[in-house]
């Protein structure tokens, strides 16, 4: 019955053009512009009839309907609260049958009502509605959303899970909250959750050691590489990347998760990356086949099929019912006055014009047109704004902080304080934010990024400029998002990727709705609006193998080719995981789930490559295992040049040195022309073996980065390489970010396992164990103990390096490095804010 009635208030267009009216007015009165929406009593009908109507679409199981109720209620009470206290309660009441518990309860914080004023039945309703959708957590009643409650429920069966929602759903907090549960009730030992990039394993570890540790449960938080000597916790958390993940895989055979969530699960398909994933993913269930598998990501199409290449039947869990709503304008320049802009909204896939905006400076290019309509429009509420990367980055946040009379506040002094001292004193970004502007990109240092977010979060800047790690599902939601003509790397934007960044305007918990400004939109080198936002992923594995097997075989084949040193090869992963498989007997497992059945032609000619790959090598299963990202050709001709050495020189010739050795940077320049020839396929003019030694090198010994900084500038210098500070700056935090902590992990994880079985093969057994672990070096930015294990307790390496500095001690352990910090009077120490508040948050139950 009821759902007949919304159908029938569906297709009846008065509703339509109401709710059309309705925006108007709500956008009208926002920018300050006139609006012809009749006289009061005819407006006040209007309202009426949208209200009830908002009720009884919020009963419809249709998500389109349910939609639109959510943005009719809030929309009616924003504009009309004052006008129409009985709005507000309306609103309440939507909410309720809505199941968006989290929105009613900053509903009735922002208008400072109760339900309990609601008729008795409404109220009897709304609580036999909330009651429905709670879950017990510890002493804790939680109420969900109807997707959440879903969701918990799903993930309670432990089959399986393919999640698809919103990034404002709230599918986080429903999986870590299950996560708290299973320990709880001692249903696990282990839990992985994997993420595709350092910032999100700063965002997601805050959220898991802050249940942790409310909770009492001794688990362990683990996002680091723990080395083949050191010993597993009995229960752990581990919040890792993918190669954190291999690692951790490859030096403890024990290892074996029970419950394994892919956040960012679009990530299968990111090439060679995605193959890596794939293959930790595999190595996991194979550990402990009952392991529980969760999928999890932004707007994907039937997401139950990522475990089709993993041999399992998942369950799908979808809404595209975001938490809050997204208003979309348009901003037009095209004017004969170059100060002024023409503001729309997008109404059911039509512009509607509300009117005209001034600026103070002219809108010419792409970077006056995001600052100045940025500062004309994104006043009320806080501010994102897209750059295509880090420089245009800073020139964005130039342009809005170049504004007089802005006094700084004691919040944004300490702020840009930290900054200079965490980065350089010349970084820009400290300037920045003294008058609320910063910026946020992968290649800052973890607390740096940590600060920014916060300091977003809590109003201490008003506008902050980012590029793609909005993308990579960092948490950063505005009440406004900027952009003209956005592009991911050389390609205009897509829709998948447009609609994702348009779920991070809007804040749950802090309005119900978001912006989304488009400028210049008929000018842009794609049509975002108009296509899906679901995402069809395939996982890379299974692409290679299904639809480019070709092009696999050709390569497999080709073992002369020299790869492009800036980044890796397609297929390089692909090629050493199916290696692995034939060397581990399951090489068939891998074809067939592919779909390459017995007899298909491409599976006979990919066994046929891979078994005359293996004849031209002369490496073991374990050896090829702990380098999975490097060719075994190059694996190969690392060894034959390193035997040679071996023969001639002895071991010590070819064993790196610890970092803090004397006889490091030396050690270290061989080490890396050794790498750069053999692996890469660099030529022996090439001379960049000096500059990345002096850098790993300092990296590893835990030097501060204005240090570092410093260094390179010097070496420019010294070598005559003409350079500002700002982009040595930049070049330096990309070269930590992309080369210390990617590339030469890659390469020293591969020397080391080849030098390995070179010692072996040539009876220097006992030389192994001088072999340092500088790829776990190179990842943590240390090479300490005590250092290591504070990082290992989840703390950045900044406030690492100062506890360091303060400690006794450098051969702590993990857990004596915990037990001390929670010996310290963290307020008493000298150290920054931002650290102190680092380890308040990592330690709140202390």
């Amino acid at each position: 019955m009821i759902e007949e009635l919304a159908e029938r208030i569906w297709s009846n267009p008065k509703f339509h053009n109401d709710t059309s009216n309705l925006r108007n007015l709500v956008f009208s009165d926002m920018f300050g512009f006139y609006s012809a929406a009749g006289e009061d009593a005819e407006r006040n009908l209007m309202l009426s009839r949208l209200t009830s109507s908002a009720l009884t679409l919020a009963c419809s199981e249709r998500s389109e309907l349910r939609k639109r109720s959510y943005e009719i209620a809030t929309g009616i009470s924003e504009y009309a609260s004052e006008t129409h206290p009985g709005s507000v309660y309306a609103l309440l009441l939507a909410l309720g049958r809505l199941g968006n518990f989290p929105a009613m309860e900053f509903a009735k914080r922002r208008y400072d009502v109760s339900e309990f004023a609601l008729p008795q039945r409404t109220i009897a309703e709304n609580s036999a509605r909330r009651q429905r959708n709670s879950v017990t957590l510890g002493a804790q009643d939680l109420s969900l959303t109807d997707f959440q409650f879903g969701l918990w429920n799903k993930l309670s069966s432990q089959r399986t899970i393919g999640i698809s929602a919103p990034t404002s759903a709230g599918k986080s907090f429903v999986l870590q909250s299950y996560a708290r549960k299973q320990f709880e009730e001692e249903q696990i030992s282990y839990a992985s959750i994997l993420v595709p990039s350092r910032a999100l394993i700063t965002q997601v570890s805050e959220d898991v050691s802050s249940w942790l540790t409310s909770s009492g449960l001794d688990v362990e938080l683990i996002t680091t590489p723990i080395p083949p000597e050191g010993k597993l916790p009995a229960k752990a958390v581990f919040v890792v990347t993918q190669e954190r993940m291999q690692l951790l895989l490859s030096a403890h055979p024990n290892l074996s998760p029970e419950l394994l969530v892919v956040d960012e699960a679009q990530n299968l398909g990111d090439g060679p990356r995605g193959v890596l994933l794939s293959a930790v993913i595999e190595e996991s269930l194979r550990r402990f086949d009952k392991c529980q598998l969760v999928f999890a990501g932004p707007n994907l199409s039937a997401p139950e099929k990522l475990a089709h290449g993993f041999a399992r039947e998942a369950v799908p869990v979808s809404t595209d019912e975001p938490s809050v709503a997204q208003n979309i304008f348009f901003l037009d320049t095209g004017n004969t006055d170059q100060y002024s802009a023409k503001v729309s909204f997008w109404n059911d896939g039509q512009p509607i014009e509300l009117g005209t905006v001034g600026c103070d400076q002219p809108l010419q290019d792409h970077k006056s047109k995001l600052v100045n309509l940025g500062l004309r429009l994104g006043g009320k509420g806080q501010s994102l704004f897209y750059a295509y990367g880090p420089s245009e980055c800073e020139e964005i946040a130039f342009g809005l902080s170049d504004v007089e009379g802005r006094v700084p506040t004691a919040a944004q002094e300490e702020l840009s304080k930290f900054v200079k001292e965490a980065v350089h004193p010349d970084f820009q970004l400290a300037s920045f934010v003294l008058q609320g502007v910063g910026y946020h990109y992968g290649r800052l240092p973890s607390l740096v990024r940590k600060a920014i977010e916060d300091a977003f979060s809590e109003g201490t800047l008003n506008y902050l400029v980012t590029t793609s790690t909005l993308l990579q599902g960092v948490n950063l939601p505005a009440r406004n998002l900027f952009l003209h003509n956005p592009r991911k790397g050389d390609d205009p934007i897509s829709s998948v990727d447009f609609w994702n960044l348009a779920g991070r305007a809007g804040r749950l918990g802090k309005e119900f709705s978001g912006n989304i400004f488009l400028i210049d939109y008929g000018s842009w080198e794609a049509d975002p609006l108009s296509g899906s936002s679901d995402r069809e992923v395939e996982p890379t594995l299974l692409s290679h193998l299904a639809s480019q097997a070709d092009g696999l075989i050709e390569y497999i084949r080709d073992r002369d080719r020299v790869p492009d040193p800036r980044v890796q090869d397609e297929y390089e992963n692909t090629f050493v995981k199916l290696v692995q498989d034939q060397m581990k007997g399951r090489l068939g497992d891998t074809l067939s789930r592919a779909g390459l059945d017995e007899g298909n032609q491409t599976r006979i000619e990919l066994q046929a490559s891979i078994a005359q790959a293996l004849d031209a090598v002369d490496l073991d299963e374990k050896t090829i295992s702990s380098a999975p990202t490097v060719s075994i050709y190059r694996q190969q001709s690392l060894l034959d040049r390193l035997e040679k050495s071996l023969k001639s020189k002895g071991p010590d010739y070819v064993i790196p040195k610890h970092p803090r050795d004397p006889n490091a940077y030396h050690s270290y320049i061989a080490v890396l022309q050794r790498c750069h020839q053999e692996i890469l396929k660099l030529p022996k003019k090439d001379k960049s073996a000096k500059y990345f030694t002096q850098l790993i090198r300092r990296w590893m010994r835990g030097d501060p980065l204005p240090m570092i900084i410093d260094a390179n500038l010097k070496f420019n210098q010294d070598h005559g390489i003409k350079s500002n500070t700002a982009t040595v700056i930049r070049k330096t935090l990309t070269e930590i970010e992309n080369d210390v902590r990617f590339k030469y992990v890659r390469l020293f994880s591969c020397y080391n396992a080849v030098l390995e079985f070179a010692l072996r093969k040539h009876g220097y057994e006992d030389s192994v164990k001088s072999i340092p672990a500088i790829p776990l070096y190179l990842e943590m930015g240390a090479s300490s103990v005590s250092m290591m294990s504070f990082i290992g307790l989840g703390l950045s390496r900044f406030t690492s390096t100062k506890l360091q500095r303060i400690a006794r001690r450098v051969d702590m352990s993990q857990e004596e490095a915990r037990l001390w910090v929670r010996r310290q009077n963290v307020d008493a120490l000298d150290i920054p804010s931002a650290s102190a508040k680092e380890i308040r948050q990592l330690f709140q139950a202390a």
